[in-house]
């Protein structure tokens, strides 16, 4: 973890909301594998806040929905999500080569909290996520993101058009 998923455990939530998320009903989320339950966290107010500026300040959202990192990303793959498409979007995702390890964050899980979750989670509960609202994945580093849009259309975007760690 880098120091700005290190800073943002301290608003890790101790146990999953009661109202619906990506993982359905509180008492399916209750359900899900205890190594499942170590890789997920569910963010405070605070926390939700915190991840929710860092977004907005990349500029990675200005035109969404309907040019999703536009300006921001040089190259950006597309996937649509039909009836029976587990198996490809699995390898969709798979071959985006983001570590199964690595922590990312969900922008707005329909919980209203912001979510702290391993890549590996993402591959697990992808039918929760992808399900009916506009969400956005993305790693600290800001190299990438993932936006869904609620019609089934996901946007992996990546190359920034102004790298700004070369800048430095």
């Amino acid at each position: 973890m880098n120091d700005f998923e290190k800073n943002i455990t301290q608003y890790w939530k101790e146990s999953f909301p009661n109202v619906w998320s990506f993982l359905w009903s509180p008492e399916e989320a209750r359900k899900i594998p205890i190594e499942h339950k170590y890789q997920i966290h569910f963010l405070s107010k605070e926390g939700t806040e915190l991840v929710n500026r860092y977004l907005e300040a990349s500029k990675m959202t200005r035109y969404f929905p309907y040019l999703p990192f536009k300006e921001h990303f040089k190259k950006i793959d597309k996937f649509h999500i039909t009836e029976g498409c587990s198996r490809q979007i699995k390898k969709w995702l798979h071959d985006r080569a983001i570590p199964v390890s690595q922590y990312v964050f969900v922008s707005n899980d329909r919980s209203g909290q912001a979510i702290m979750l391993t890549w590996k989670m993402v591959l697990e509960y992808w039918e929760g996520l992808f399900f009916a609202e506009d969400i956005t994945i993305f790693d600290s580093s800001l190299d990438w993101g993932l936006f869904y849009y609620h019609e089934g259309d996901l946007f992996f975007g990546t190359k920034l058009v102004v790298d700004i760690k070369a800048k430095k």
